[in-house]
């Protein structure tokens, strides 16, 4: 059986509070200050695929500074609007090895168990650049 995962919500009128086990605590809801579904969603597909990258990236004795990720969902037009398309602007700083560090990338895109069920239901693409 796989790892367990758990979190316990707490909903008010029009806004709410995700908590971890470990304490860690995000606030849900459309304002300035809170996270949407698709926003906690696709914040989830980052920081797995960085995730992934990081471990990877360290098997393959490379090494950078700094790497940052836009991404952009589109949801389909339907009743029920699952993601259609997802594209990652991937921006890497202080690169060891350009090649590496691109092909760790796509390694992870591979192995990132978010990325990979994302994929299911929409057409997933990246980019990756180097400063």
């Amino acid at each position: 059986m796989g790892a367990k995962i758990h979190v316990v919500t707490h909903y008010g009128t029009d806004s709410g509070k995700l908590v971890t086990d470990t304490g860690a605590a995000v606030a849900l809801g459309r304002s300035a200050e809170t996270f949407a579904p698709y926003e906690l969603l696709l914040g989830g597909l980052s920081y797995c695929l960085f995730s992934t990258f990081q471990s990877i990236i360290e098997k393959m004795q490379a090494t950078f500074s700094n790497l940052d990720m836009d991404i952009v969902g589109r949801k389909r037009d339907e009743k029920v609007a699952t993601l259609e398309t997802c594209h990652i602007k991937v921006k890497v700083k202080g690169a060891s090895d350009k090649e590496k560090v691109k092909k760790a990338f796509e390694v992870a895109t591979r192995y990132c168990s978010v990325f990979h069920t994302l994929s299911k239901v929409a057409e997933m693409t990246w980019e990756i650049d180097f400063e």
